[in-house]
């Protein structure tokens, strides 16, 4: 009898998600299922309420959360109740204080409703004028899978093309922070490693207001 694993890699195996990894374990598994990745951690030092501790500064969940959603996890983020069974207050004002500062570093997109062409793996978006940017955010359509391994974002500034930034991997969800601001009109992203036909679903541009 042939028997198929669910699960040809372990949860906690080094590599799950490379070509020798996959190579290693088509004998043994049915098909390939992408899922992303989550990140677990708590606002507080603990996973439980402690009277004596406070939650994670501003600063410490926003790191998290590039460092988490940014690079295709999942954040999940505990906030542990109390000992009346409610969510601590201090925790409460954190979280608001978090989310208007995801907000302000991810405005809104400017490059909705832009002038957008695609052609496989590239996608170029016309902004109309000139505007400042130093959020770039990407998503694959998972629908056929997280097949891109390297992607470069382009600017056209002084009539030519020039290279931003750069990334590996994107899957559902990857957001890339540009140290220094680049203003320009026209931009792109272009994949340039990819394992078979890549699907970008989202190019977004934001000016963060920090």
């Amino acid at each position: 009898m042939d028997i198929r694993l669910d699960f040809a890699l372990s949860y906690d195996a080094p590599d799950i998600g490379g070509r020798d990894a996959l190579v290693a374990a088509q004998p043994v598994a049915d098909h390939l299922q992408w899922w992303p990745a989550e990140a677990d951690v708590s606002i507080r030092d603990g996973w439980f309420y402690h009277a004596d501790q406070q939650p994670r500064s501003v600063q410490q969940l926003t790191d998290i959360y590039f460092g988490s959603v940014g690079r295709n996890a999942v954040l999940l983020l505990n906030v542990p109740p109390d000992d009346r069974g409610l969510l601590p207050a201090a925790d409460v004002i954190r979280l608001r204080e978090f989310r208007e500062r995801i907000g302000r570093e991810l405005p809104e997109d400017l490059a909705r409703g832009a002038l957008t062409t695609r052609s496989p793996g590239v996608i170029t978006v016309d902004l109309g004028h000139s505007r400042e940017v130093d959020r770039v955010r990407l998503a694959e359509d998972i629908r056929y899978g997280q097949p891109v391994e390297g992607v470069v974002i382009e600017a056209h500034t002084d009539g030519a093309w020039r290279r931003v930034t750069e990334a590996g991997t994107i899957g559902a969800s990857r957001i890339l922070l540009l140290l220094t601001p680049v203003r320009a009109r026209r931009w792109r992203v272009r994949v340039t490693a990819t394992r078979h036909t890549p699907h970008l679903a989202n190019f977004e541009l934001h000016r963060s207001h920090l």
